[in-house]
């Protein structure tokens, strides 16, 4: 759901904002992190929510949603927030005895809603699909309306963000994490569609059993106390509905899985956040697609072809799959400017400027002075630093096996998108095989750590990025 601020020409929204304004208030301006900018809650954008608020669909989505489905929602806590939605801790008012996820989508991103609702439901999890199990359970969807405008609700399981988890997880466990998303991805990609916008922010574990099993009033106790900001109005007149009460910061969530033993178990990683997600050469009917960590094709189009918009494939999740396992194991973003240094810093990890980059690259100063600073030499180079440090942090791993996962990593963040491998080759992979005669053979077959093999020309480069 959080985005970054590197904004790409597919990340602008062009809609004129209609929304009004926020009022003044006193103590909105707030330094934590992780409550949301009050002026987003405007005509046109996030829907007010306050704990112990119900959420009842509207009778309009009432023939789209099963007949048992619940009359409504309570809200009990918050799980986190960005630009495009609010997630809360939400209890079944039909089945006091569940708590579930409940999303509610700014207006603004009402169209992200319906994708993500449409890529949900053509991947729901099925007994004779066993990799579904590793992609987010779309349990109700529906639509609401407020003093905002008309919402996308959507009700999942409740998920252990990994963003928060991987910071306390073993190596072994990170490894079957990255098994999870492959075979999540995996599942996605056979189901026709593509996520668009893969990363460490967008992958969840499942609860511990016990989560479920426990009363929700032994799970309540285990979360940390309300932690809110005030919003005043300056003036008592200019009072809105479009405010919440409160700026609410989210949930202890971390304590209550390891209070019920979620790091003894298997983290079985999910997918989620599909509000970027499209069929397979889906190109119209939809809008610009929103990226918080964009493959180079992207950049490219946005620096080099004049904001040129390069929609979402199933390459370009591949790119983002190394970089997320990279992030993961190192925690270390493979790529840190979001600027036009980002296409200087992806060709220093191809060891090459990529042909189809050549005639824009020559014509902008900064990128030209810096061409010395690129070749295959360096690249490896570079590489082995990384190789390095991600023994240092990972030193269970031995040398051979990390030289197998980094080969791989290389073809996988690779400029061209016709040198990557499909996410069926990622899963065969010898590093993510279960079996041990397998990987055995592969470690003493040896790997080199060598750099992708880059194309002769802007042929097969070009097939994605063109005027």
């Amino acid at each position: 759901m959080s985005k970054s601020n590197f904004t790409l020409a597919d990340n602008r929204d062009n809609n004129e904002d209609k929304g009004g304004y926020v009022p003044s208030c006193f103590f909105h301006e707030n330094e934590l992190a992780y409550q949301e900018q009050l002026g987003l809650y405007r005509r046109g954008y996030l829907h007010p929510v306050a704990v112990t608020d119900i959420i009842r669909p509207d009778p309009s989505t009432s023939a789209t949603r099963s007949q048992d489905a619940p009359s409504g929602y309570r809200v009990l806590h918050k799980l986190g927030a960005g630009g495009e939605a609010t997630v809360w801790l939400a209890q079944e008012l039909d089945r006091l005895d569940r708590i579930v996820s409940l999303k509610i989508f700014s207006a603004r991103f009402f169209s992200a809603g319906e994708r993500e609702a449409r890529a949900l439901k053509a991947c729901m999890r099925s007994p004779s699909t066993p990799f579904s199990q590793n992609v987010l359970s779309l349990l109700d969807d529906f639509t609401i309306s407020g003093p905002n405008g008309t919402h996308k609700g959507h009700v999942t399981e409740v998920l252990m963000p990994l963003r928060k988890l991987s910071p306390i997880l073993p190596t072994e466990r990170k490894k079957e994490v990255a098994r999870d998303i492959v075979r999540g991805l995996a599942h996605v990609h056979h189901c026709g569609f593509v996520h668009g916008d893969i990363h460490i922010g967008n992958v969840g574990c499942a609860m511990p059993p016990q989560f479920a099993e426990e009363e929700v009033k032994s799970t309540m106790s285990l979360l940390d106390r309300y932690d809110v900001t005030m919003v005043i109005t300056e003036n008592p007149a200019s009072r809105s509905t479009s405010l919440p009460p409160y700026l609410l910061s989210p949930c202890d969530l971390l304590s209550v899985y390891k209070d019920y033993d979620g790091l003894e178990a298997h983290q079985a990683a999910r997918l989620y956040d599909f509000g970027n997600a499209r069929r397979v050469g889906e190109e119209n009917g939809t809008d610009a697609a929103r990226r918080a960590y964009p493959p180079p094709e992207v950049a490219f189009g946005h620096y080099g072809c004049g904001g040129l918009t390069v929609l979402p494939t199933m390459a370009g999740d591949i790119w983002c799959l190394g970089a997320l396992i990279i992030k993961l194991f190192t925690d270390q973003l493979i790529i840190r400017d979001p600027t036009i240094r980002y296409l200087l810093q992806q060709a220093m990890l191809d060891g090459v400027i990529p042909p189809a980059w050549r005639d824009y690259w020559d014509s902008v100063e900064y990128l030209r002075s810096k061409s010395d600073q690129i070749s295959p030499e360096k690249a490896d180079a570079d590489w082995l630093r990384r190789r390095a440090y991600f023994m240092e942090k990972n030193p269970q791993n031995d040398d051979a096996e990390i030289d197998l996962l980094f080969t791989l990593l290389r073809r996988m963040v690779a400029a061209d998108p016709e040198t990557r491998p499909s996410v069926d080759e990622v899963l065969t992979h010898p590093w993510f095989s279960d079996d041990l005669a397998t990987r055995a053979a592969a470690l003493t077959v040896g790997s080199s750590l060598g750099p992708a093999t880059h194309p002769a020309s802007d042929s097969r480069i070009g097939t994605h990025i063109s005027h």
